[in-house]
């Protein structure tokens, strides 16, 4: 089979799991004899590149993405401190102009080229390919929300929202009148462009609760939506022992150890981790991660907290092994929750919040518990940890791709 890959980001362009998942699957899929093409922006200069190996072609296309890349977090986190509704309108024309780009060149790539399957991986390619006219399968991979929820996590002030209405909207962007407005007009436009994603022949969800939302706020038939949870695999687990662990990266053999890994912002509740030490002296806390909130670690005078900046995977599956606890304090609704399974695999307990499909992929794991995210809670689970809770798993035999083309060949 033939296919192409329609995405925002490809490695070594990483923004979270959506682009870890499709290198796994990408890689199966050549490895399994299938041609693959993947379309993406390059991010690294303004030109198109090709990159070619068997099986398998990169294509890079010219954007201007490439001259907002470098500074993309600094000038999106100032413009969001500064007004949230203005950084929203900003966003969705961004959307817009570069679902237009994907569409443009996916049509060019169609004119050279046929394929048994499409795939859009990601929120702009879905709006792209929803536009499409092709006779290859198409599949649209529902990695969150963020085709019907500015936030992409349906979160309100902390509280799972049901979609933008002018109430909703005026609390989550604490707007009122023209502005509020126009991001409603804007949200109901898009709404109604995706039409319940019915040019797709296949909708593939990331877990339970993504796939209820779309049901529940787009008015999908849940029939059309197949769950398929995102891989883990063999390069993300430590082979060490913990004490092995340990001994390698320098850290006390007799402390509890309680990591967190992830961005460091507000939603992903980075901010309670050096309140939540404060309170647990005789526990070390190891942060790993890069956001918006890194000063809260970098000016941190507590000597039980130890700040790691971003680390890559290679480095950081060892931490994993040689912790005892992943705290993972979302206070926003986490479409999946990747670090859940990245832990849970290396031997962490996890400490999880109840927010989003975190309590579904702990459940499905069985690897720990979720609370109400507050320090008061994630301080309780913490002091009743018990190692003997920890069990050791093994990567299933039923792997990404078999499940992948299950589904295909199912539908």
């Amino acid at each position: 089979m033939k296919f192409l890959f329609v995405t925002e980001y490809f490695p070594p362009f990483i923004m979270g799991g959506a682009e870890i998942s499709l290198k796994v699957l990408v890689d199966e899929l050549v490895k399994n004899g299938h041609k693959v093409v993947v379309l993406t922006p390059n991010y690294s200069s303004f030109k198109t590149v090709i990159e070619k190996r068997r099986n398998l072609k990169i294509t890079r296309f010219k954007s201007f993405r490439s001259f907002l890349y470098k500074k993309k977090e600094k000038l999106s986190y100032k413009m969001y401190r500064k007004t949230k509704p203005l950084f929203y309108l900003l966003l969705n024309q961004y959307v817009k102009y570069s679902s237009y780009e994907f569409k443009k060149n996916v049509e060019k790539v169609l004119k050279n080229e046929n394929f048994d399957v499409i795939h859009a991986n990601n929120s702009e390619s879905i709006l792209a390919l929803n536009n499409v006219k092709t006779r290859a399968k198409k599949i649209a991979h529902l990695r969150d929300l963020g085709l019907f929820c500015y936030n992409r996590g349906l979160d309100n002030n902390g509280k799972l929202c049901y979609g933008c209405t002018q109430q909703n909207l005026k609390s989550c962007m604490d707007t009122n009148g023209f502005v509020n407005k126009l991001l409603f007009t804007d949200m109901k436009k898009r709404i109604n462009i995706l039409k319940k994603l019915s040019s797709f022949d296949l909708l593939v969800a990331i877990s339970k609760f993504v796939k209820e939302r779309y049901v529940n706020i787009l008015g999908i038939d849940g029939s059309r939506i197949k769950v398929l949870y995102n891989p883990i695999f063999n390069d993300v687990i430590s082979n060490l022992s913990k004490k092995e662990t340990r001994k390698l990266l320098k850290l006390p053999k007799d402390k509890k150890i309680i990591l967190f890994v992830g961005s460091l912002t507000e939603k992903k509740g980075a901010h309670l981790i050096p309140r939540t030490a404060k309170k647990l002296k005789n526990h070390l806390f190891i942060v790993i991660g890069d956001g918006v909130l890194k000063d809260l670690f970098l000016e941190n005078k507590q000597n039980n907290i130890i700040y790691l900046g971003f680390l890559p995977i290679t480095k950081i599956k060892h931490f994993y092994k040689a912790s005892d606890i992943l705290l993972v304090p979302s206070l926003w609704h986490e479409p999946f929750g990747r670090v859940v399974l990245e832990g849970a695999y290396n031997g962490c307990y996890v400490i999880g919040s109840n927010r989003g499909a975190i309590p579904e992929v702990i459940d499905q794991l069985k690897c720990g518990v979720y609370v109400e995210p507050s320090v008061e809670n994630f301080i309780n689970k913490i002091k009743n940890f018990n190692r003997k809770k920890v069990k050791k798993r093994k990567l299933k035999e039923l792997n990404y791709y078999k499940q992948f083309m299950n589904i295909i060949y199912k539908d």
